[in-house]
């Protein structure tokens, strides 16, 4: 049983080092052409592909449902001005998102009984996620980094904190494992990461309440992104998105609190003309 936990564990390593070493590459030295064409595969193809088996469509439909995300991603990859559209319905997405999150009971009807809700639900995360995200890459590469760091702070935070103090649980109809000791045990790493980030890109002291404020927001919504996920999954009762990263599940599994930030993320950068030098 040890050397089993252990081999887990080192695997777990060996993808986590792969994966942050292709993220880093791949966000600083590709251009952004090339940059859309490598996420398109990862967030639209891949992630489609594993949420299509989460709601339940057999391999022709998820095929089908594929093809018409990569479809719509072509549209917006090539109509620029459609773009904003599609970022903003992405952050309303999240709100009608957010409401149901809160409403979810445990055995309810709800998914079963309108199974076209969470389908329709991958155009309106999956799609609006990686238009902001070649948005922003486009213009400033380097806070593409910044907030998967933050991401990844909101969570590992939540799970160290949440261990050491977590006493009362964040949502136990979806994740009996998130406690709100963790949640805010994240948010506390995430404020130091953003007043870095603040000082780091040199950003105008009119500006440092506002860019700290955008990523404690964000970093909130990261967790709603793990739930969202967790609520899809409970449904389909599967425990992971995938098994394609060896000791971390699925593509979605790993980008689920992404997702849910990059709309809002990028829509609050670039409407209050945040410069990043």
């Amino acid at each position: 049983m040890e050397s089993q936990m252990n081999s887990g564990l080192k695997q777990r390593i060996i993808t986590g080092v792969i994966l942050i070493v292709a993220v880093l590459l791949g966000v600083l030295f590709l251009p952004t052409s090339f940059f859309a064409v490598a996420t398109l595969i990862v967030f639209i193809g891949l992630g489609g592909w594993e949420w299509g088996r989460l709601v339940g469509l057999d391999e022709f439909s998820r095929g089908m449902f594929v093809v018409s995300l990569l479809a719509a991603s072509l549209v917006a990859y090539l109509w620029l001005d459609i773009r904003w559209a599609i970022i903003t319905a992405g952050v309303s997405g999240w709100i009608a998102a957010l409401v149901l999150l809160s409403l979810y009971q445990q055995g309810t009807e709800l998914y079963k009984q309108n199974k076209w809700l969470l389908r329709l639900a991958a155009f309106l995360v999956l799609l609006p996620a990686w238009v902001a995200l070649i948005t922003l890459h486009a213009t400033y590469p380097l806070l593409v980094l910044y907030l998967i760091f933050l991401v990844a702070i909101a969570d590992s935070g939540a799970y160290f904190t949440g261990k050491a103090f977590g006493k009362n649980k964040l949502a136990p109809q979806l994740s009996p494992g998130k406690t709100r000791e963790g949640a805010l045990g994240g948010l506390a790493g995430v404020l130091i990461w953003s007043i870095l980030g603040a000082w780091f890109f040199n950003l105008p002291s009119s500006d440092w309440i506002y860019f700290i404020g955008l990523s404690v927001v964000s970093g909130m919504l990261s967790v709603s992104g793990d739930l969202f996920e967790s609520l899809i999954k409970r449904e389909a009762g599967m425990k992971d998105s995938g098994n394609i990263l060896p000791g971390h599940g699925g593509i979605l599994d790993r980008v689920d609190g992404l997702i849910a930030v990059l709309p809002l993320f990028t829509l609050g950068i670039f409407w209050a003309a945040i410069k990043v030098s």
